[in-house]
């Protein structure tokens, strides 16, 4: 016998988002936690006070920014 539950779309959508979220801040704690990944955050941070990076438009500007140099 099989039993089934009907759920809306909407709140699949929603469930969706969220986990999302929810995995979005598992990366996070998981970089924080781990020393290299600390170290990569801090590395960033002076660079990113520095001034030291580089902003493209658009995602096709990636691999045109990184051939410079």
């Amino acid at each position: 016998m099989t039993q089934t539950v009907s759920v809306p779309l909407s709140l699949l959508k929603e469930l969706y988002v969220h986990f999302d979220r929810i995995e979005d801040i598992l990366a996070t704690l998981e970089e924080l936690s781990d020393k290299e990944g600390l170290e990569r955050i801090k590395k960033g941070l002076k660079e990113y006070k520095k001034k030291e990076y580089v902003a493209v438009s658009s995602p096709d500007k990636i691999r045109e920014a990184l051939m410079k140099d």
